[in-house]
């Protein structure tokens, strides 16, 4: 058990925001996690080849995931698969350029992620990949909105390779629809970060978010499909806070208003309640909360001294998958649990 003190304003009432200042004695203490997490189990390792990994997503089925790691020695995401009984990850990019935000279509027949391989200037030595995107000072956790990031669609072994989107911009952090027929994203094409729909085939590209300035993104579809969820820096920059619109752009609220970082949401199959990732008990250790946006009621779902975030839900509900440093290399990698939701989340 490690203890540590930490003052920090947190508040959530049944409008859905945080608003109560307080202090408290901060316990970490993974023993607070077993009413809900139970076989916590270490997905990626260092000795797969990778120096991390992490942002991993299920298949339709269950049974396998999709996720981003560094190969050791490089400095860039690549998108890999694996076979959770088998547990032999698989390259499905193209091994070049920058990858992120890799997504299952919900039949299994095709993936979907980003990347920057066709960028033209790969191969200049003196061309810089990435730029600055989202970076808190003095902190560790960052993703850059590296140019010529485009969207592709490809089968399952990354065969069949298609572009959705074109150009020296932004487009990524990517998700299907829940019937497969449209893809949520996140684009700079217009100058600022926001989120946008299309087709699956990558046409009838329709704005969801109209802000100047700042960034939106992080989205994803609600299980009924009607409802996006997503992160926006709209108060202060790199401060994100969790929102939710409807797909059509209308009827956007916010969901949590305080001092922290607050991203990565993500859905739970009931459609009622999310989990996402705050720095609300410290940027040196980011924590899992769950929130039912509806009531209000929330939990905190982590307890350890480490980096814990980007959670996802299988799609039955019934397990928990989540980018940690818990383990003893202390490098990010993914996790899996099973999963119980507590009872006044319902």
């Amino acid at each position: 058990m490690f203890i540590r003190i930490v003052f920090c304003c947190f508040t959530l009432s049944c409008s859905l925001f945080f608003q109560q200042a307080y202090a408290n004695l901060e316990i970490f203490d993974t023993r607070l996690e077993s009413p809900y997490l139970s076989v916590i189990k270490q997905l990626t390792f260092p000795e797969m080849g990778f120096e991390k990994a992490g942002e991993g997503y299920f298949s339709p089925d269950g049974r396998t995931i999709i996720f981003q790691a560094v190969p050791v020695g490089q400095k860039h995401y690549q998108i890999y698969t694996m076979d959770l009984e088998e547990g032999i990850p698989r390259m499905v990019s193209t091994g070049k350029g920058a990858c992120t935000c890799a997504f299952f279509r919900p039949d299994g027949k095709k993936i979907l992620f980003a990347s920057s391989h066709s960028d033209p200037f790969l191969d200049d030595p003196n061309y810089a990949l990435s730029v600055p995107g989202y970076n808190r000072k003095g902190e560790d956790y960052k993703w850059d909105f590296t140019p010529y990031m485009n969207i592709y669609e490809a089968d399952p072994d990354g065969s069949n390779l298609k572009a959705l989107t074109e150009g020296p911009f932004y487009h990524a952090e990517c998700a299907y629809s829940p019937d497969g027929l449209r893809i949520v994203f996140a684009s700079n094409r217009e100058g600022s970060m926001n989120i946008y729909t299309m087709k699956a085939d990558g046409t009838d590209r329709q704005q969801v978010t109209h802000t100047v300035d700042c960034y939106n993104g992080g989205s994803f579809f609600s299980p009924d499909g009607t409802q996006i969820i997503f992160r926006a820096d709209r108060e202060k920059p790199h401060y994100l806070q969790v929102f939710v619109i409807n797909a059509d752009g209308s009827d956007e609220r916010q969901l949590t208003d305080n001092h922290a970082v607050n991203w990565a949401p993500y859905w739970h199959p009931n459609g009622k309640v999310i989990a996402f990732t705050t720095s609300l008990h410290g940027h040196a250790h980011y924590e899992i909360y769950l929130l039912n946006i509806f009531t209000g009621a929330s939990h905190r779902l982590t307890h350890h001294s480490k980096f814990d975030g980007l959670p996802v839900f299988s799609p039955d509900g019934t397990k928990i998958m989540w980018t940690s440093k818990r383990g003893p290399d202390q490098t990010s990698q993914l996790f899996l649990a099973n999963f119980i939701l507590p009872q006044h989340l319902n």
